[in-house]
């Protein structure tokens, strides 16, 4: 293994994309997961979502950053759903979503933003929820409520 990354270095030394892509070390992206803005809402064995608010002309929308080991990869648009004793559903507020990669930890970073109203807000607040799941493509990823 290390004389692969040997080669590797080499290699991206005279010039070879390919090595400097697997070589380089990201630390914008690893920067950005280690100062997440918002409160945890949600944990699981494979990572987090954290949400953050902003008011823009009278909306809010709520900033959602999800980290963890699945990358997020959709043109449709992605759906965030709190399960309780009742449900609140929550629709991606653009339909292009991409995950950034962080070769440091080998996590994807997806930041995706949701608009919301006082009550949805209220529900979310009050933490009336005991699971979060987002939906993308035919996958689901499942977080448990952080209390």
């Amino acid at each position: 293994m290390k004389l692969l990354k040997s080669l590797d270095k080499l290699l991206a030394s005279m010039g070879n994309i390919s090595s400097m892509e697997r070589t380089h070390i990201d630390t914008h992206t690893e920067n950005k997961m280690q100062e997440v803005a918002g409160e945890q809402l949600a944990t699981s064995e494979h990572g987090g979502i954290w949400a953050a608010l902003q008011e823009l002309n009278g909306y809010v929308f709520m900033e959602v950053t999800v980290l963890g080991t699945t990358k997020i990869k959709t043109l449709k648009g992605v759906t965030l759903t709190f399960l309780g004793d009742n449900e609140l559903t929550l629709t991606s507020d653009s339909y292009e979503i991409n995950s950034d990669f962080s070769n440091v930890s080998t996590r994807w970073m997806t930041a995706i933003s949701f608009e919301i109203t006082k009550k949805d807000l209220n529900f979310i607040q009050k933490k009336k929820f005991n699971q979060v799941r987002l939906d993308f493509k035919k996958k689901s990823l499942l977080f448990d409520a952080k209390k």
